[in-house]
């Protein structure tokens, strides 16, 4: 990835890479990339694996696009899948929750705005990578700093 005068250009497949117990993570463009405006992360999620149990976000909106694969919008009213080029709005304080329930890996892009959710998942990484345990209890904890609460 290059910057140049505030601009960034980065080919397919770069970004900062995160490993998570449930797949991985790319962020191809952080809040210090766009001065919090927003970020992009790219979600590889594992086949038969939860993403997110349902949850609220009051500090920002997420939007993802799905590239490869099925995703599952779990929702308070029930459960939708989409599936390549399916596209998914959570406008702040909607609850939902993710999940790939295929044999196969799910590939979608996440843009969160403003900016800040992509930490979350550094934080995952870092948490996993020390080979702590990952709970649900523990992920509501992280998510909690973030303006995010489990439901």
């Amino acid at each position: 990835m290059s910057i140049d005068l505030d601009v960034v250009v980065g080919a397919a497949g770069e970004g900062e890479r995160l490993v998570l117990p449930f797949g991985e993570v790319l962020v191809r463009l952080s809040g210090a990339d766009t001065e919090g405006a927003l970020s992009v992360v790219e979600m590889r999620l594992a086949p038969r694996t939860v993403g997110a149990a349902l949850h609220v976000h009051h500090d920002h909106q997420e939007y993802f696009e799905v590239r490869e694969g099925e995703l599952t919008v779990d929702l308070a009213a029930g459960s939708r899948t989409v599936g390549p080029d399916g596209i998914v709005s959570v406008p702040r304080g909607h609850a939902h929750g993710f999940r790939n329930g295929t044999d196969r890996w799910t590939t979608f892009v996440g843009l969160f705005t403003p900016a800040g959710y992509e930490d979350y998942f550094r934080e995952v990484a870092r948490l996993a990578a020390t080979g702590a345990a990952v709970t649900p209890d523990v992920l509501a904890g992280l998510r909690a700093g973030y303006g995010t609460e489990a439901v």
